[in-house]
């Protein structure tokens, strides 16, 4: 049995990461039509900061608290919501974008989200895509939104030695010495391939991240430990990674993944919440699944989008029809997630 379980891991794996490939390449196409210019990667406020890789899932006393942000809020002010960082780990430079709040102040615990974009995408089509930085900030989050190498995510099981990882815990690590980053409410989110990283991040530093936010993929892989709070979209004409359980996705034809309902079900389990959640229709195409009794106050929901496609619900960018299915605007999932994150935190 043991033997069995493990392969269904690494089914699951290598389902996402095939899966998942071709997301960016439609965001890039499309990103003109949003609302006005992104900033070109290289332009803005740039800075480079360089931090030792704390171990996964390690936490400390944010000592960023009264120091002078930079870049501050006014180099922020861009269409996109922010600017162009970078940080070396283990002798790489790596890159991402940051957004800080208009009414940031240095003495006030600020929270943080992660936003991880899609398999051949980037930081700024993920900016503009879904909106988050900008909104995000304007509600008080400061929002780190990283690049990955090549435009790939490096999917493993929670805790591996990966370099991904090690950004991300020298990301947070870095930030809460330059920011008042409140410890108890570090978020993630993502879409597609960024989805599932976000998932993997939380599950490596569960004590670090309070909450999930999951577009398009959500699969719980394992060592993981709980709770983590889950807030999850997925469109039931996905084409890319199908929504019903034993459903095959084009990308990758012949292999069946795990149901999104089943996916978040063992979410649930793992917040020890109860096992037959809520139903609501808060929309004609809307279907909002919500498990209660979860432990120490965490909460796992899940908005089922009838006949939508791998697509960030509320975008103002449509994807292309054809090859992703349909973007739903009965829902905002960005500011569904920012209500969600500002509901739960860590407890200490």
């Amino acid at each position: 049995m043991k033997g069995r379980r493990r392969t269904a891991v690494v089914v699951v794996v290598v389902v996402v990461v095939v899966a998942l490939a071709a997301l960016g390449i439609a965001v890039a196409a499309v990103a003109a039509t949003g609302p006005g210019p992104a900033a070109p990667a290289g332009r803005g406020t740039t800075s480079s900061a360089s931090a030792s890789v704390a171990p996964a899932g390690a936490t400390s006393r944010p000592s960023g608290c009264g120091r002078v942000p930079v870049p501050g809020p006014g180099a922020t002010a861009t269409p996109t919501g922010d600017v162009v960082q970078s940080l070396q780990v283990d002798g790489l430079a790596r890159s991402y974008r940051l957004a800080v709040p208009a009414g940031y102040r240095p003495t006030m615990p600020t929270p943080l989200i992660l936003l991880f974009h899609g398999s051949g995408s980037d930081a700024v089509q993920t900016s503009i895509y879904t909106q988050m930085p900008r909104r995000a900030s304007r509600a008080g989050f400061l929002v780190a939104t990283p690049d990955a190498v090549s435009g790939q995510w490096q999917l493993s099981l929670p805790g591996a030695a990966t370099a991904d990882l090690a950004f991300v815990s020298a990301l947070i690590t870095d930030l809460s010495a330059r920011y008042c980053v409140d410890g108890a409410r570090i978020y993630a989110a993502g879409i597609s391939l960024g989805s599932e990283f976000a998932a993997i991040a939380a599950c490596t530093a569960s004590d670090r991240i309070a909450a999930i936010g999951l577009v398009a993929a959500e699969f719980l892989l394992r060592p993981c430990t709980g709770p983590i709070s889950v807030i999850a979209f997925h469109g039931t004409a996905d084409p890319i990674v199908a929504y019903a359980s034993g459903g095959t996705g084009v990308a990758l034809p012949g292999v069946h993944v795990i149901g999104v309902e089943q996916n978040l079900a063992q979410w649930a389990a793992l917040d020890d919440c109860s096992p037959v959640p809520k139903l609501l229709r808060p929309a004609s195409q809307v279907i909002r699944r919500s498990w209660a009794g979860c432990w120490t106050g965490s909460a796992v929901v899940l908005y089922t989008v009838v006949g939508g496609g791998h697509t960030w619900p509320g975008s103002p960018i449509t994807l292309p029809v054809a090859n992703y299915g349909p973007t739903t605007d009965q829902i905002d999932a960005t500011g569904l997630m920012l209500r969600f994150f500002e509901g739960h935190h860590l407890a200490r």
